[in-house]
């Protein structure tokens, strides 16, 4: 993707891919947040000292000097080799995270009863030094809840294909400049899918401290729109499969033949790419990355 000329800005659309951070809240619906009556007949979940050690130090860092953040937390960005899809474990990824957003947001501490055997599983041997601490330590909390979206990224399910995806090429753009953009080697007709925007999960935290923003979509699936708690983050740069990180905005309206598809359900990690009107063998494709992408002033490099 790249800026192209100074052209007026395409249509504005309902999702984006910028780095808007004007909210702090992800979606924590069915999770279970009980009391604190620990079950003490069961094994208490453990983590490795070696990590623990390794986290606190680079909290104790991190509170002497908080310019030092950005350079603590993981990277998150490297590709990882996706391994076969375990979806038991996928389950209580997922839980972890949540769990532990809360946490760091709210002060709620996930119940570890015998009636949340689903929360035991996600952090047994994991987290056993925050749960062992009566005082929360707001960093490590952080670090932790970055560290487990990262882990979870490492195991996702399978991407969706949209109808066109195995006839779509990456080519070099037609507009100056650009590097790489999209193209058709079929007929399109109006309102398919084309392909999808997906990619790497984050959730507010998590997505704050990757440094290269150029593939990170804002998925809006509060429903009314103004409902955020919903919404999570979507970073294509480390997932390079996923063709519709190619597609280039034109600037031009009269351009723009496909258009993000605004999803209202939560927990949808993907965003389709929907034919805008009937699109010719060879075209281009191209979209509206939305204004507030353009307001950044950013050169955008695909």
């Amino acid at each position: 993707m790249m800026a192209s000329s100074n052209s007026e800005d395409c249509c504005s659309d309902t999702i984006s891919i910028d780095n808007d951070v004007a909210f702090a809240f992800v979606d924590f619906s069915g999770v279970d947040f009980g009391g604190h009556d620990y079950d003490k007949t069961k094994p208490e979940p453990t983590v490795g000292s070696e990590e623990v050690n390794c986290i606190e130090l680079k909290a104790n860092r991190m509170r002497k000097d908080p310019n030092l953040q950005h350079e603590i937390f993981p990277e998150g960005q490297f590709p990882h080799m996706q391994q076969h899809h375990d979806p038991q474990l996928f389950k209580a990824q997922s839980r972890r995270v949540h769990n532990l957003c809360k946490w760091y947001e709210l002060g709620i501490r996930p119940s570890l009863s015998s009636s949340s055997l689903l929360n035991f599983d996600a952090h047994h041997q994991k987290d056993e030094d925050l749960f062992a601490n009566e005082i929360d330590d707001m960093q490590i909390l952080l670090l932790r809840s970055i560290q487990a979206q990262d882990a979870l990224n490492t195991n996702l399910p399978p991407f969706p294909l949209g109808d066109y995806e195995d006839r779509l090429k990456v080519a070099p753009s037609t507009i100056d400049g650009a590097g790489n953009g999209l193209f058709t080697t079929v007929p399109i007709p109006k309102g398919a899918i084309v392909c999808y925007y997906t990619g790497y999960r984050h959730h507010y935290q998590s997505q704050k401290r990757l440094k290269d923003r150029q593939y990170i979509m804002k998925l809006q699936n509060g429903w009314p729109k103004f409902d955020r708690r919903n919404d999570g983050f979507i970073d294509a740069l480390p997932t390079k499969d996923v063709l519709a990180r190619f597609i280039n905005d034109p600037r031009l309206e009269e351009r723009c033949n496909v258009a993000f598809e605004h999803i209202k359900e939560p927990e949808i990690w993907y965003c389709p790419v929907v034919a805008q009107r009937d699109i010719a063998i060879g075209e281009e494709l191209f979209v509206s990355y939305g204004p507030r992408y353009w307001s950044e002033a950013r050169t955008i490099g695909g």
